[in-house]
């Protein structure tokens, strides 16, 4: 076996210290670089989203639970636990909101109502759905616009919730007061259990659209309403498209509906600009 010489090892071992340096210098800016870009996005990305949130929703009655339970289900496949927490509505659900011990991190709210609470750090994500302001009234009561209610009884939602705040601000565009006509703060069920009992002259509750003893107003004056409050928006609810074979409603009707939106505090995006 033939060795080299000293003087070729020498060489040789000189070249390779050459090409490690050489690869050193080559290789060395960029491993510095990419160190730097990852402690500098560390600093920037947000953590992982939690597999766990609270929603608060409304009354169990209300259409809004059953949105949440439908949202509980989609997150469920994505490995989410979405737990959902029952309330009187939309006012409750944005002092829950503001109250971060409670543990509620996404809520449902009524539109326009954002303005009832003094805080900036809470967000919207985004108008889901129209939650029209169904009007219903004894079928023998000739009632043919909001102020005509004037003097009667009426119930107009519960504590807490959007539909009476909603209600009272076209009942007081009307010059309809507590002074002038009983006012009952009540929910859907029982308002509606109310006004097939007489109790009450016209409660605002879906339920009832199928009965035969009351009857769905609607709002000649919409469009004033809209423009009074930004936050309306015109629905049209053509003759018999509730029920066909009935023709529920009777004729076409123009109601005002608000949106349901889901509010959060201060959510983040993945990275910062």
């Amino acid at each position: 076996m033939i060795k080299p010489k000293d003087g070729i090892r020498e060489k040789l071992s000189e070249r390779e210290r050459l090409t490690r340096r050489e690869k050193l210098k080559l290789f060395l800016p960029a491993i510095v670089v990419t160190i730097i870009g990852f402690v500098v996005v560390y600093q920037f990305v947000d953590p992982a989203p939690p597999r766990q949130i609270t929603i608060a929703c409304g009354p169990k009655e209300g259409a809004n639970f059953l949105f949440a339970k439908a949202y509980q289900e989609i997150m469920a496949k994505e490995g989410v636990t979405l737990n959902i927490r029952t309330t009187a509505g939309s006012l409750e659900n944005l002092k829950l909101l503001q109250a971060e011990s409670d543990g509620v991190e996404v809520a449902f709210v009524q539109g326009g109502l954002k303005s009832l609470v003094q805080n900036d750090d809470l967000v919207s994500l985004g108008s889901l759905f129209f939650e029209p302001l169904w009007t219903f009234h004894r079928i023998d009561l000739d009632i043919k616009r909001t102020s005509d209610l004037k003097g009667l009884r009426l119930a107009v939602g519960s504590e807490g919730g959007g539909t009476k705040i909603l209600t009272m601000h076209l009942l007081q565009l009307n010059g309809i007061n507590t002074g002038n006509t009983r006012i009952l703060s009540v929910g859907y069920q029982r308002a509606a259990h109310m006004l097939l009992k007489g109790e009450v002259d016209a409660p605002y509750v879906l339920e009832l659209i199928d009965s035969k003893s009351v009857k769905l107003m609607g709002m000649p004056r919409a469009e004033a309403y809209a423009f009074l409050f930004h936050y309306l928006y015109l629905l049209k609810v053509p003759e018999g498209v509730i029920d066909f074979e009935a023709n529920i409603p009777s004729h076409g009707l123009t109601l005002v509906a608000p949106t349901t939106q889901s509010f959060s505090p201060c959510v983040k995006t993945s990275m910062h600009a």
